[in-house]
C-alpha cells in the first residue's frame, strides 16, 4: 500500500492556487484583486514546498484569452487619433 503525506491539506492548497491565480491580463489575483500573488496563495505554495511537491497545471486558470481583451465599442488608441 502507498501512503501519500498530507492528502488533504495538498488537495486543500491545490485548490487555493487555483481559485487565488494571478490573472495574466492585468496581474491581480482572481480572488483578491490585489496585485501579484496574495498572501492566500502564497501559504497554498508553501504547503506544497514544505510537501516536496510540484501542484497540477489547470489549462486557463490565469486566464491568458484576456491578454489584450478589451470591452465591446471601446475604441484602441489608434483608433481614436485616426
Amino acid at each position: 500500500m502507498t501512503t501519500y503525506h498530507g492528502g488533504q491539506q495538498i488537495d486543500d492548497a491545490q485548490a487555493t492556487l487555483e481559485q487565488h491565480a494571478v490573472s495574466s491580463a492585468n496581474g491581480l489575483c482572481r480572488t483578491c484583486g490585489v496585485p501579484g500573488p496574495c498572501a492566500a496563495y502564497e501559504r497554498a505554495a508553501k504547503a506544497f514546498a514544505l510537501a516536496l511537491r510540484l501542484p497540477r497545471r489547470v489549462p486557463g486558470v490565469t486566464q491568458p484569452h484576456l491578454i489584450g481583451a478589451r470591452r465591446s465599442g471601446e475604441l484602441s488608441w489608434f483608433e481614436r487619433t485616426n
